[in-house]
């Protein structure tokens, strides 16, 4: 059976854990070659070593902290050297929220969310983007959340909300300016999934599971597979005619 992404790089932010670590290993189950970044260099490769491993594709790692633009531009440098091209962008690197409600917040707390959620994926957007448009052909995904759209109720999410509802608006403004240039921009907004990093979590605090299935109209939390597949999809020709759309994936939670 054929894959989906043969011949196409990917390359994906924050792909150490978390769902970006299952971003990186969709896209290597379907033939791309993939580029895992992080901040924790050792940490990327380690993660790049196991997906190659378990799917046969070419995998690398690369050291990116979004917040630096002179990284972001090294990053860019690795791919001419290391591929010559670039056909998928997930943007996925983020801070989750603060420890403090917005009243008691610092700046820097407010500066770091924003900075690292928003304008790290607009760095990445601009850089990797430069790519793709002398290609004239990309995808771009980036993740936005549940969280844009939904409040929780005494939660400290106030610069994590906001950062995600605007790289929605970034993702639509993208996606009109780029779209003359053979690349679609999308967005996946994801609900809770069963991660590794939201199983450590879950160990800590058992109660948290069964407390947000009351607000979950399928009554469970999304297997990592399940995102996954949407990232193939929005990466692959099936979605060649989508672009600034916005895909719920959180089991029907922002319906209520």
């Amino acid at each position: 059976m054929d894959k989906k992404l043969t011949g196409r790089v990917a390359l994906v932010t924050g792909s150490r854990q978390g769902l970006g670590l299952v971003f990186a290993k969709s896209l290597a189950s379907e033939g791309a070659e993939v580029i895992l970044t992080s901040r924790d260099v050792h940490a990327a490769e380690s993660a790049a070593s196991d997906i190659s491993r378990e799917t046969g594709a070419k995998c690398h790692a690369c050291a990116l902290d979004v917040l630096d633009e002179q990284s972001v531009e090294a990053a860019a440098g690795f791919i001419a050297k290391t591929t010559g091209r670039l056909d998928i962008l997930i943007n996925n690197a983020a801070v989750g929220r603060g420890s403090a409600h917005l009243q008691d917040a610092s700046l820097d707390e407010w500066n770091l969310t924003i900075g690292t959620n928003l304008t790290g994926t607009f760095l990445c957007m601009k850089h990797f983007g430069r790519i793709m448009i002398r290609q004239k052909s990309g995808k771009i995904i980036n993740l936005t959340s549940l969280a844009a759209r939904a409040v929780f109720d005494g939660a400290a999410t106030g610069a994590y909300d906001c950062s995600k509802a605007a790289i929605g608006c970034l993702t639509r403004c993208m996606a009109g300016e780029w779209a003359k240039y053979g690349i679609n921009v999308n967005s996946i907004s994801p609900g809770f999934f069963l991660t590794d990093v939201n199983r450590k979590f879950l160990a800590k605090n058992p109660d948290f599971y069964e407390e947000s299935l009351k607000a979950l109209p399928i009554r469970r939390w999304g297997n990592p597979d399940e995102v996954g597949a949407l990232a193939v999809y929005l990466a692959g020709p099936d979605s060649d005619y989508i672009t600034g759309a916005d895909f719920n994936i959180d089991g029907g939670y922002t319906l209520w």
